[in-house]
């Protein structure tokens, strides 16, 4: 697979002309291995933030429907026909 970035980041250390390969390659690996972390992290904490949040959704929901709801209205007395009152 090709990285942009990386390929950007050769280019421009090529450019600068320094001699010692060895070392541009560590420094690279380095440079790249530190952004690959810090992409990860912020991947894991935005998973768990989405998962948080479809959890809380979920559950919030969950509970408005965790007993049974009457459809009967609560201020007749047991009949059915409204101008009885």
């Amino acid at each position: 697979m090709s990285d942009p970035l990386e390929q950007r980041l050769k280019a421009l250390m090529q450019q600068a002309g320094e001699e010692n390969d060895a070392h541009e390659d560590e420094r690279l690996d380095r440079v790249l291995h530190q952004a690959h972390l810090r992409g990860g992290i912020f991947d894991l904490l935005n998973l768990f933030a989405r998962w948080g949040w479809v959890v809380s959704e979920g559950g919030a929901r969950g509970l408005r429907h965790a007993r049974p709801v009457s459809r009967a209205n609560p201020d007749s007395s047991g009949t059915s026909d409204p101008s009885a009152e």
